[in-house]
């Protein structure tokens, strides 16, 4: 047998322990090669959106090699001080270093080998459901054609060869240092009773819960302020919960005599003790990328599904046309009439509403402000158009500020009341505030409702540059025609039409940009999932003989195999889904934080995402389970 083989039948032999890194590694490859070939595909080139697709997919694909040669780094590591007792038996046997290293570096080659020639082939089998999808999500006539890059091949296989030999020299160097009898103690060690500090459990609870408060309480204008210090918190303080709240709390329930002793919970608390605290910070990590997946990938799939209700809130009606000054209300008609043209040769039913507007301004803090105001009547048919109903019409003293969807609290801090002044009237006014059914004029800082008798003495007296038109269109199934509503908008002249806006377009940017995200983001997110659960593999597949001989020696004394598949059931629960259920509520309260910046609710796409990782966690759970299960029989 040749050196070559003898590593091959190494690699083979231990194929079950190098499974689930192989298929977590064939994924990564296999995402890396779909990205690639879609990036170096030769009809995106003739597209606008060339430049924005590029840099999203040259983002994407260093997150995913960056989170590989991490991923691979540690997946070795747990491999090479799961094997030290076979190393340091092969070094007494008189293998030299230098040979032992060359084993080590083959036997990361085989793998690597085998793992990018895997992931390349399903990328090629599955690259054109990927092309179709994604010429779905850019909106083209037809599909992107199936086509496979020299170059994407080219990169993928460099690239992740490239990767897995820097990582094998890696092992090679943390292995040099070990004498032959720190191999054969292998993975090995003593085990301490846990110890834990309270005020560090009191601590990591405390930053978990700051974190929880400050994402509780985030609104759209300052998120981005919040994100870092969410981070800041979340992250130091999961640790202190898995190292020392964690055994606080194991403690806790030993003193529980009730509990402890009851049935086989003795048992279970005693060695959960112990794993929580061995496993502490592999719990920790295995939480903070599911927590990452779930947040990057509910966030994006709730904001993407909520894209019509988010463009209704933020442009109330469906289409709007704004002129200002009578020189240019008076050429109006024609500019509408090239839109109504349009909507009418595709067929697309729609009414259109006439509002009169007018301006006045005030001072606020020293400073003048300019405002629109319109006839309560008008707001009135405005808010009817959106389904809503009013009943509470402004006093002749009174003007209502129409607030939109995003406001910052500054402007909410209006005086208590204001002289709005044109210049033939002016009067004073109380403010109050109310829901805007107008998107807010461009051309002043603040749109208002007053009474339709005040309206009549600013209009009738109104200067022609002081005076507004603005044309309301009500559209049929606005959503099914976003495309030519947005396409109808760009045929007036921008001189005469000041303002154009429409649903359609903020339905259109908001979906494009967060489909965009989502297929960059998703398989990104599923790749941190599944090595999240691959990393828990590795740890209890390294344990299973320790443990193996432990429900054997419960066994001698009396355990029953019902009792021991309970207790071995349990361990192995716990320590799936605690991380999991941790990463659950870590996500819970950033897709609240998300909640409070959307007008639609996000509960029901947020569960049915949480529920397809719960599926494949439980397909984990449950593979693990029952090589723990065939484990313990073969010792009975």
């Amino acid at each position: 047998m040749t050196f070559r083989q003898f590593a091959f039948n190494n690699v083979k032999r231990n194929s079950r322990q190098y499974m689930s890194y192989f298929f977590s590694c064939m994924f990564s490859v296999a995402v890396f090669f779909i990205y690639a070939v879609i990036m170096f595909h030769p009809e995106i080139e003739g597209h606008e959106f060339r430049e924005t697709v590029q840099r999203g997919i040259v983002a994407a694909e260093i997150i995913i090699f960056a989170f590989s040669f991490l991923f691979v780094m540690y997946s070795t590591g747990a491999f090479v001080k799961s094997r030290k007792k076979e190393y340091g038996l092969l070094m007494t046997l008189g293998i030299s270093k230098g040979q032992l290293n060359r084993l080590l570096i083959i036997e990361n080659t085989i793998i690597a080998i085998v793992s990018i020639v895997a992931g390349v082939l399903v990328g090629i089998l599955f690259a054109n459901l990927f092309i179709m999808g994604f010429s779905q999500i850019l909106g083209l006539d037809g599909s992107l054609g199936f086509h496979i890059a020299p170059k994407a091949i080219f990169l993928t296989v460099i690239g992740y060869f490239i990767m897995f030999e820097v990582n094998s020299l890696f092992v090679v160097w943390t292995l040099r240092t070990n004498a032959v009898i720190d191999l054969f103690r292998g993975a090995r060690a003593s085990k301490r009773v846990p110890r834990f500090s309270w005020i560090l459990s009191i601590i990591g609870l405390g930053l978990v819960v700051a974190a929880y408060y400050i994402a509780w309480t985030a609104e759209l204008y300052n998120i981005f302020y919040r994100m870092l210090p969410i981070l800041g918190l979340i992250v130091p303080g999961t640790y202190l919960l898995y190292t020392q709240f964690s055994v606080a709390f194991t403690n806790l329930l030993k003193k529980r005599k009730s509990l402890y002793f009851k049935q086989t919970n003795l048992l279970t608390i005693s060695e959960l003790s112990y794993k929580l605290k061995d496993h502490a910070r592999l719990l920790f990590f295995v939480t903070i990328l599911s927590a990452v997946a779930f947040t990057a990938s509910g966030v994006l799939f709730g904001a993407l599904k909520s894209a019509e209700t988010e463009a209704t809130a933020f442009v109330p009606q469906d289409m709007t046309l704004l002129s200002k000054g009578e020189e240019n209300i008076s050429q109006m008609d024609a500019e509408v009439q090239k839109v109504t043209d349009y909507l009418d040769q595709e067929k697309i039913n729609y009414t259109t509403v006439n509002i009169e507007r007018t301006q006045a301004r005030f001072t606020e803090d020293g400073n003048e402000r300019w405002l629109d105001i319109i006839s309560f009547s008008d707001y009135k048919m405005l808010a009817g158009l959106n389904g809503t109903e009013v009943t509470k019409a402004p006093a002749d003293d009174e003007i209502f500020i129409m607030l939109p969807n995003v406001v910052l609290p500054a402007d909410t801090n209006f005086p208590e009341s204001i002289e709005i002044r044109s210049e033939n009237s002016q009067q004073q006014v109380a403010i109050k505030t109310t829901e805007a059914v107008l998107i807010t004029n461009r051309h002043t800082s603040y749109s208002g409702v007053v009474s339709d008798q005040l309206y009549e003495k600013f209009a009738s007296r109104a200067q022609a540059n002081e005076r507004y038109r603005t044309v309301v269109f009500s559209i049929d199934n606005w959503t099914e025609h976003a495309e030519a509503i947005v396409e109808s908008m760009s045929k007036v002249d921008e001189e005469i039409i000041s303002g154009r806006d429409a649903s359609a377009d903020f339905y259109l940017i908001m979906k494009n940009s967060l489909s965009h995200a989502l297929f960059f983001g998703l398989f990104i997110s599923v790749l941190f999932f599944l090595a999240a659960g691959s990393i828990l593999y590795f740890k209890l597949y390294q344990d299973l003989d320790k443990d193996v001989a432990q429900y054997k020696a419960l066994y001698r004394i009396g355990l029953t195999v019902k009792e021991m598949k309970k207790v071995a059931t349990k361990q192995v629960a716990y320590l799936f889904f605690i991380p999991f259920s941790v990463a659950v509520i870590h996500a819970s309260f950033a897709f609240k934080a998300l909640q409070n910046m959307l007008q639609s609710s996000i509960i029901l796409p947020s569960v049915s995402l949480i529920s397809c990782y719960l599926l494949v966690y439980a397909i984990y759970f449950f593979f693990i389970r029952g090589l723990y299960i065939s484990k313990m029989k073969q010792v009975m």
